[in-house]
Parts: C-alpha cells; structure tokens; sequence
C-alpha cells in the first residue's frame, strides 16, 4: 500500500532562524514536506532569494521537499497584488517548489459582496499574467474553492475555462467549500484530474445556534468552528476514495490542527489523515 504524502503549512512572515528551526519541528513530527504560506511581502528584496534558498537547503538536507508555495493575496483591493505574486513566484521557484497557490480576494463573509460577474474580468486577467510568468519558472498555478465570491465548484470552473492555461490546476481545501454549505467531495469528483495539492482540516458544522462561543457564518446561516481533523462534518473517507480513485499522488498539507495544542493536535491530525488514506487505498482495490 502506497504512504500518504503528507505535507505542513509553514508560516514565514518572521525571521529566518526561526522557519529553519520550524522545519526541522516538522521533520521530528513526521511530516514529508512543507507548504510555506506568507499574508504579505515579508522579506526584503536584497534577503529573500537568499532566505528562499537557505530554506530549500535545510529541506533537502532533512530529506523532505516544499509541496507548494501558497500566498494570501486580495487581486481587486491590492494594487500591488502582481508584484506581490511575481514575487512570491521567485521565491517558489528558489525553494524549489512545483506549485504556487494564490487566493484571488480574502472575503470570508456574504454580506456586501460584489456581483460576482463585475470582479470575474480581474481575476482572469491577473490570472493569465501569474501563470504565464509561473510558467516561465517551471511554476503550475493552482487555485482554491476559498472566499465567497470563488466558492462554489461552477464559479471555479468557470474561472479555469476562463483563464485557459496549460499551468493551472487546482489546490482542493477539504473544509473552504462548507462555508457555502457544500460538501468537500463535491469539488473532489468534479476537479479530480485537476487537483495538484490538497489543504487539510476540519470543521464542526451546525444548523443551529451555538453557545457564546464565537463561530463563522455559512452562506445560508449555518455555523462552523475549527476542530481536530476527523472530529467535524469534513467526509474524509469519501473525499480520500475519490482521490485515490482518481490515483492522486500529491501532498496531503495541514492547515488547521483545532484548538488543542500543538502537539495534540498534529497527533490526531496525521493519525487521522492516516486512518482514511488507508481506508481510501482499501476501498480502491
């Protein structure tokens, strides 16, 4: 039976002592890769190939690989957003990853939206421009049912006929889509040949009020709330049988761990990741 291919978010929007020692945490937790994840232009120009560099080397040296480059980037609010995604391009590149993973806005709330055909034309034009340029890299480009203006299976098809590049593909967050009430297996069967990275973690889903605790809103005004992989509403089994089915054999990369501690909560993550692969595996034969 082939072994899961596990990966871990690796922030590193800090100093680069630190991500080192990060991913040497990573390697004793038992983790194959790293998916270095950055919210803004962290490093200065004249450091961060070098950083990008040093990184790929401390990798490489514990035997492990970066599974993707992801990037949180608003392409209508930002008026840098481009020279922050060629950025971000180069440092992929330099740590020797095979994707880069890019939002297209961060709105995580239904109200005050945008017509969704009014901002589409922007998306698919800076869309085309960071994987032409990717490209160029030996970069593919893969794209996310995250925000409520791209989550939904027709809204992210329609942007991947729209953007039409032969260096796209697409990064399947098991839990981004119950935001607008749609089960993750949902995008699974429908993007399978298509699916280059996959982002894992969990939700606890409930069509009624919560206690005091603060919870998010769904599209249809549910509520979800961060917990341990395997504790929540996330149909692993389903999800990882259809991608065995459709013989994936990227990263499976750890967003959230819940609200435990750390090292809780990794435990029951990778032990949970491992339980459904192998499920998965079992129900494919």
């Amino acid at each position: 039976m082939k072994k899961m291919k596990t990966s871990c978010f690796l922030a590193v929007d800090r100093p680069l002592e630190d991500v080192l020692k990060t991913v040497e945490q990573f390697k004793n937790e038992g983790f194959d890769a790293v998916e270095p994840i950055s919210l803004r232009n962290y490093w200065d120009d004249s450091v961060a190939i070098y950083n990008a560099e040093r990184i790929k080397e401390k990798v490489e040296e514990l035997g492990m690989a970066v599974s993707c480059y992801s990037l949180a980037v608003n392409m209508l609010t930002d008026p840098n957003a481009m020279t922050l995604l060629k950025k971000t391009t180069d440092l992929a590149a330099a740590m020797g990853a095979p994707f880069l993973h890019h939002t297209m806005e961060l709105h995580m709330t239904h109200h005050n939206l945008p017509a969704y055909g009014s901002v589409e034309p922007t998306f698919v034009k800076l869309s085309k421009e960071i994987a032409e340029y990717a490209g160029e890299k030996g970069i593919t480009c893969i794209y996310e049912d995250q925000g409520f203006l791209i989550n939904t299976p027709d809204r992210l098809d329609l942007l991947l006929s729209k953007v039409d590049m032969p260096n796209t593909g697409v990064c399947l967050d098991v839990g981004n889509s119950l935001f607008f009430d749609i089960p993750a297996e949902e995008y699974t069967g429908r993007f399978a040949s298509m699916i280059k990275n996959v982002h894992i973690k969990d939700y606890l889903y409930r069509t009624t009020p919560p206690g005091p605790d603060k919870w998010s809103r769904t599209i249809n005004g549910n509520y979800l709330k961060d917990c341990p992989v395997g504790y929540g509403a996330v149909n692993f089994e389903k999800i990882f049988t259809l991608l065995a089915k459709a013989k994936y054999d990227g990263y499976y990369s750890l967003e959230g761990t819940g609200h435990y501690d750390r090292a809780t909560g990794v435990k029951l993550a990778l032990n949970a990741m491992n339980y459904y692969y192998e499920l998965a595996e079992k129900n494919n034969i």
